[in-house]
């Protein structure tokens, strides 16, 4: 329950007392007393929160169908896949300058796409956008007892946005690409920010960040400029030295396996396309691209609560969150995944979305934080005469 500003009561001629409709709040006071110039508490019902997600052309697989109605039921929330149709530039250049309300993003995490595909040279058909970010996060990595937490931003953006910087002769990225790459990471709160680039491309990418002011701007974010070789000898000996990895496309590849080495999670990570806002949310895997994925229970439960915190529903992601962690306090991992409790046990994926949604609410012993999803904080409303309203689980959104 939660205290609201009271409102007033619907009269009895409302419309929904003529067509014999229930109204959505039923007055608390006494039968017998009079209008007055006072307000009344009410009691309301209160549905819960709805998400609405994009689904492409291609079905959605059986178990990722099953597993999404559980986690649904648990949450009380209504989850309603609605069909997407390839927008072109025309019609998303029209949405985009109008009023027009932005389709949904796709939500496909069991596609997976390869950070090879992303090099100039390959063949794989890439979506249509500007550039990628893919999360590396991780409860209890590293080792038992240790309990390392990981929680890493890798941004690329797509070749097609990259154009030929006639001073080192190779491809750039649009400064505007660059700078929507480092806002994100900075309304994220991550400070440390590694550029990784050749060593043709490392001065023209330092004389592009003071041309912009990003390098001045020291208070906001720490920019380190590197070259391919000198990152990953600091990824050799600390996974978690940066907040945010932007990486070129060319040579994300060794970044993403030298953190899958090092951190030992080569399960998938869940991956966000950009293009003026979220576009689509799928997972980047190093093996084989545009396969579809097994279900992954962690996968599931960290894509959809990046679209429930792009949504606008910052609590419903917070509890899929500590809802996890809770599992994973327990010492229940799956394939690939850590725990910080001294002894695990290993699951299926779909044992473990049972165990998530046969928990009870509350707070774990380790409380996990991630960037990529702000904490909500409860809105405290003041008022002279609160009302009561009868609200459903996660309501408040």
């Amino acid at each position: 329950m939660e205290a609201r500003p009271e409102q007033p009561d619907l009269p009895t001629h409302s419309p929904q007392a003529e067509h014999g409709g229930t109204p959505d709040r039923m007055s608390a006071g006494p039968s017998g007393q009079g209008s007055s110039g006072r307000h009344r508490p009410a009691l309301s019902i209160v549905a819960g929160p709805k998400l609405t997600l994009g689904q492409t052309s291609r079905p959605m697989p059986e178990d990722w169908q099953q597993a999404l109605g559980q986690i649904a039921g648990w949450l009380d929330m209504d989850i309603q896949m609605t069909p997407v149709r390839p927008a072109g530039d025309l019609r998303r250049a029209t949405a985009w300058a109008t009023s027009i309300a932005p389709a949904p993003c796709v939500f496909a995490p069991w596609q997976t796409a390869s950070p090879v595909g992303l090099q100039g040279n390959a063949r794989t058909a890439l979506p249509n956008a500007h550039w990628v970010a893919s999360y590396l996060c991780d409860h209890g990595a590293d080792k038992p007892l240790k309990g390392r937490r990981l929680d890493v931003m890798l941004m690329s953006p797509l070749p097609a946005v990259c154009i030929r910087d006639d001073a080192c002769d190779a491809p750039m990225p649009r400064p505007v690409v660059m700078q929507a790459m480092l806002q994100a990471a900075q309304r994220e709160g991550r400070r440390r920010v590694a550029i990784v680039v050749d060593s043709q491309r490392r001065n023209p990418m330092v004389r592009r960040l003071l041309l912009t002011g990003r390098a001045a701007s020291r208070d906001e974010q720490e920019i380190e400029v590197l070259s391919i070789e000198e990152a990953l000898c600091h990824l050799v000996r600390h996974a978690g030295r940066w907040d945010a990895i932007m990486v070129m496309p060319d040579l994300r590849s060794l970044i993403f396996a030298m953190l899958a080495e090092t951190t030992g999670i080569w399960s998938p990570w869940p991956m966000l396309w950009h293009q003026r806002g979220l576009r689509s949310i799928a997972s980047e895997v190093l093996d084989d691209s545009d396969a579809v994925l097994p279900l992954n229970a962690p996968l599931l439960v960290q894509a959809l609560a990046l679209a429930a915190a792009d949504a606008g529903l910052g609590r419903v992601a917070q509890r899929l969150l500590q809802g996890a962690a809770r599992v994973w306090d327990r010492g229940i991992v799956t394939q690939g995944r850590g725990s910080p409790a001294p002894y695990v046990t290993c699951v299926s994926d779909d044992e473990f979305i049972m165990q998530l949604c046969r928990d009870r609410q509350g707070m774990p012993r380790n409380p996990m934080e991630w960037r990529a999803i702000a904490t909500a904080q409860p809105a405290v409303r003041r008022s002279a005469r609160p009302g009561l309203r009868v609200v459903s689980l996660d309501a408040g959104q």
